[in-house]
């Protein structure tokens, strides 16, 4: 990637509708994740890592949460000098006809002036929903040693999956032939008749030649003004669009030969991918200081794990202990046992609660003798004393978001309690 200027251009607008309900007041890219980090997180410190440090981050859908985040925690200007930003930008209506995006390529479009403005060589289009691990710049090398228009970031997934992304066809030197956007039939890969070649969602293009392109397509009113749907599509009989194996891709410091890749789109994926992480070498490493993932740090006290009293006077063991799981920084698990679960920063649990299999938020509180399975609470909800989650479906789905796991885990369900708003209350118990 030597004497070529980069410019990343973060598409983090996203809905995130089968997340509902953690994107009832948050855009999917400001979903928390991991116990300390958001999922934007990942594309962003993948841009640092590769020493790309000037990025726009384009916002649109209950944008507010992603750009706080932004703003306090991604602030590399002011000590790294000029060309190294990361500047949130909300949806303008820079068109004529005072629109918001249409489509993830009219959303780079509405924002060419700003590529005018920063005049890059290259431009790499990067989703901000994923979570995974991704030298940029071996994909920047590839791009330039094919003299392609533009290239795309390419995974097999299974056929199944392969309906939600755009599936890919290519030739032995990887130049795409073909390209089919959320096919019902997805063309399957010559060497795997299981799996299908799908897009990351993740674009480099020449700079000059995204500007043609994004002009011509605005002025098409067929087009839908989508990448994936439009733009790909119509590079396919130039020949120089091209894909990047992203198993090529090598991180320092990775153990072994694994490529982790998540889109974490709905809400069974969100969970199991945030439960992988308990594993003792979960896929994806958190601890790889030679390819860390960065986020802003609170000035947290270290967890806390109190009380060890066999026999308690009511009778019951006080134990505070976790096993199989991630616990953050302010946490307090207080005479009280955890188990396979991720806590984020400041959750509280108190005496005699039990917590299996469960995802919380920052700053969750949890009752004496409550009894939580299965379940993903928001930050700020406060469980009252005496509560159970995951033990009655029917209970479940009076008061909260229930859903169900896939067919591997049948008659399981997965229970959501949504963030407290100043004005509401948790329903009654």
């Amino acid at each position: 990637m030597k004497d070529v200027s980069v410019l990343g251009m973060i598409l983090a607008g996203g809905e995130g509708s089968r997340l509902h309900p953690l994107t009832v007041d948050r855009a999917k890219p400001a979903v928390p994740f991991g116990g300390k980090f958001r999922i934007i997180d990942f594309v962003l410190s993948n841009f640092i890592n590769s020493k790309i440090y000037s990025m726009f981050v384009l916002t649109q859908f209950r944008s507010q949460s992603l750009m706080e985040h932004i703003i306090n925690g991604w602030n590399i200007s002011g000590t790294h000098g000029k060309g190294r930003f990361i500047i949130p930008v909300p949806a303008q209506m820079r068109t004529a006809d005072k629109r918001w995006y249409a489509g993830t390529a009219d959303a780079i479009y509405q924002c060419t002036h700003l590529i005018e403005d920063f005049a890059p060589d290259i431009v790499a289009v990067f989703g901000g929903d994923h979570i995974y691990k991704m030298d940029i710049s071996q994909m920047i090398d590839f791009h330039v040693a094919n003299d392609a228009t533009a290239t795309v970031s390419a995974i097999p997934v299974s056929l199944d999956d392969a309906k939600q992304f755009g599936v890919i066809q290519v030739d032995p030197k990887w130049r795409i032939c073909g390209f089919q956007e959320k096919p019902s039939n997805p063309t399957p890969m010559p060497e795997d008749s299981t799996k299908a070649l799908a897009s990351m969602g993740n674009y480099i293009f020449n700079a000059t030649d995204l500007l043609r392109i994004l002009k011509a397509d605005a002025s098409d009113a067929k087009s839908s003004h989508d990448f994936g749907k439009d733009i790909l599509p119509s590079l396919v009989p130039t020949q120089r669009l091209f894909a990047y194996n992203f198993y090529s891709n090598e991180i320092p410091g990775r153990k072994g030969h694994s490529h982790y890749w998540r889109d974490v789109g709905t809400l069974e994926s969100y969970f199991q991918a945030n439960m992988d992480l308990r594993m003792p070498e979960p896929e994806l490493d958190l601890y790889n200081n030679k390819w860390p993932i960065y986020n802003y740090h609170l000035s947290l006290p270290p967890a806390k794990f109190v009380h060890n009293e066999e026999i308690s006077p009511s009778g019951l063991p006080r134990i505070g202990k976790a096993v199989n799981s991630l616990v953050c920084d302010g946490c307090i698990i207080s005479g009280s046992t955890v188990s396979n679960s991720v806590l984020f920063n400041s959750v509280h649990i108190h005496s005699y609660a039990t917590v299996h299999n469960s995802i919380l938020l920052n700053d969750v509180q949890i009752g004496e003798r409550s009894r939580i399975r299965n379940a993903i609470i928001d930050k700020h909800v406060s469980i009252p004393e005496d509560t159970t989650v995951g033990y009655n479906r029917k209970d479940d789905e009076k008061r909260f978001f229930v859903s169900d796991f896939s067919s591997r885990r049948k008659g399981e369900w997965l229970t959501v309690i949504q963030k407290q708003r100043s004005v509401e209350k948790l329903p009654s118990f």
